[in-house]
């Protein structure tokens, strides 16, 4: 989830539930309901740490490691203005987990037991930094400082914040109900990815043998047909087996590739057995950022590396 939208949602929660009981903590609310972002002050330290949990959307994204960032700043705060170091932290806690929980949503995995355990999860509920929801959060903010400015009434202020508040409840019930519904009539090999919009979603199915991989993806609508976006069955002799191996374990060498669903596309061109990973979880519109290993077929040794963006296709 993009780091306006988390602002946007801190804001709303904190009316929603905590506006009959005060509005002094509403500014440290949304401070603490964006505060695991703020994690790209501290990337260039993993140049010195050589620690994964350094990066973005890492570390910091843990409720254990919100506990004890929270209850640091709760000691400063209520030090230096007085209030009570209790409030301030339960608030501090309730906001950056609330944060942590929209991040789970994603389809990008986060630590979010970090340190006492390693294991990264998401549900795929919704697009990482989705577009939509990024836009009827500006939409939001523009309405509430049109009606400031222009239509100062205060019972129209406050009504455009609880039918917003309403839509995103709404809106993610929405997403988590469709998503749980769907996958549980899924096959093991296929998997649920969400599109940009609530109503649209992507099927993605492999299917591997001993010399054999078919990748199949399908876009689907609640309320129109399926759409075919990719399908195809490569045949591998024992070479290409073997670079194909080879080309796995490097991708997921990496800490973010690791993280994603890979669509394998392999090329073959004068002696070069090209290998394209397609990460399922960015893709939109049928486009999806790719890594392309280049590896010669006499000596199975790489000999080449790409990075691009560009559209799923052999």
């Amino acid at each position: 989830m993009d780091f306006f939208t988390h602002l946007v949602f801190g804001a709303l929660m904190y009316l929603l539930f905590l506006k009959e009981v005060t509005f002094d903590y509403l500014l440290l609310a949304m401070f603490f309901a964006i505060l695991p972002d703020l994690d790209i002050f501290i990337f260039p330290l993993k140049r010195i740490f050589k620690s994964n949990y350094l990066d973005h959307r890492s570390g910091s994204h843990s409720y254990i490691i919100g506990i004890v960032i929270t209850g640091i700043i709760s000691a400063i705060y209520s030090t230096l203005t007085q209030k009570s170091f209790l409030i301030v932290w339960i608030i501090g806690i309730i906001f950056y987990g609330i944060h942590v929980s929209l991040d789970l949503l994603t389809t990008t995995k986060i630590p979010y037991l970090y340190p006492i355990s390693k294991r990264e999860y998401c549900f795929y509920v919704e697009k990482a930094g989705s577009s939509f929801t990024l836009l009827t959060s500006w939409i939001f903010i523009t309405d509430l400082l049109i009606i400031y400015f222009y239509f100062p009434d205060i019972y129209l202020l406050l009504l455009t914040i609880n039918i917003y508040t309403y839509f995103v409840l709404l809106y993610y019930s929405y997403r988590i109900i469709t998503k749980v519904w769907i996958n549980s009539h899924l096959k093991d090999n296929q998997k649920y990815f969400p599109g940009v919009l609530p109503f649209y979603y992507y099927i993605f199915e492999k299917k591997s043998s001993q010399n054999s991989l078919s990748v199949h993806i399908e876009k689907k609508s609640h309320f129109s047909g399926s759409k075919l976006i990719y399908k195809n069955i490569s045949i591998l002799n024992s070479v290409e087996m073997e670079i194909f191996e080879k080309g796995m374990e490097l991708c997921m060498q990496n800490y973010y590739y690791a993280k994603w669903t890979v669509l394998p596309i392999f090329l073959k061109k004068e002696g070069i057995f090209s290998i394209r990973f397609f990460f399922m979880e960015p893709m939109v519109r049928a486009r999806a950022m790719y890594i392309q290993y280049d590896f010669s077929l006499s000596s199975k040794q790489e000999i080449g590396y790409h990075q691009k963006f560009g559209r799923i296709q052999s």
